[in-house]
């Protein structure tokens, strides 16, 4: 399993290990979904973290 997965659709990155009950991780559509192990990446492209998985990540 992916250690994030990315929301191309809204822009941001949720944390698989820490997904908690009001995120929405479940609910993107795959064909807005990408899996993948570094983060890092995306924050550079201007997403921004998830506001209940990765809030450490959330500029708002």
């Amino acid at each position: 399993m992916a250690r994030y997965i990315v929301n191309t659709n809204t822009k941001e990155v949720h944390q698989t290990a820490k997904v908690e009950p009001r995120c929405k991780i479940n609910e993107i559509s795959p064909s807005h979904r990408i899996d993948t192990d570094y983060a890092e990446y995306y924050f550079t492209q201007g997403y921004n973290g998830c506001k209940w998985c990765y809030p450490e990540r959330n500029t708002g």
